[in-house]
């Protein structure tokens, strides 16, 4: 009899991380959050309304990366689309903000601490809506 090993089979497939496939990617987020009918709830809206800017935005850097180093949007499209197709790694990224763009771990974490403020006013804004609208 012969051991067998169990594997994942979304695993197995071939993930395409290609700046073209990002870009069209990018590009139909940016279609599908702008896309009436829209959210009615604030929040939603905003957060959608938020996605789009920001998929149109990244959609336009990555075609000017792709024309001027398409090297560079390889990496870029690589990174994106994650080790396992299942997108960037949280981690990685929090320490490359806190390396590239913060440039020291106290401003990081100020900018956490006041991203965790933010969130729960958020919370409790929608929340107090919700109870409103009762």
């Amino acid at each position: 009899m012969t051991d067998t090993i169990a594997t994942d089979p979304v695993a197995d497939e071939e993930v395409d991380a290609t700046p073209e496939t990002l870009r069209t990617d990018l590009a139909q987020m940016y279609l599908r959050a702008t896309a009436s009918p829209t959210p009615k709830h604030p929040a939603a809206l905003g957060w959608q309304m938020t996605a789009g800017s920001l998929a149109a935005l990244s959609s336009r850097l990555l075609e000017v990366v792709q024309r001027t180093s398409p090297t560079a949007a390889e990496a870029i499209a690589e990174w994106f689309a994650g080790q396992f197709g299942d997108g960037p790694d949280l981690e990685e990224h929090t320490y490359w903000v806190g390396q590239r763009v913060a440039g020291d771990l106290g401003v990081l974490q100020a900018w956490i601490d006041e991203a965790r403020q933010l969130a729960s006013e958020a919370m409790a804004a929608t929340e107090a809506l919700a109870k409103e609208s009762e």
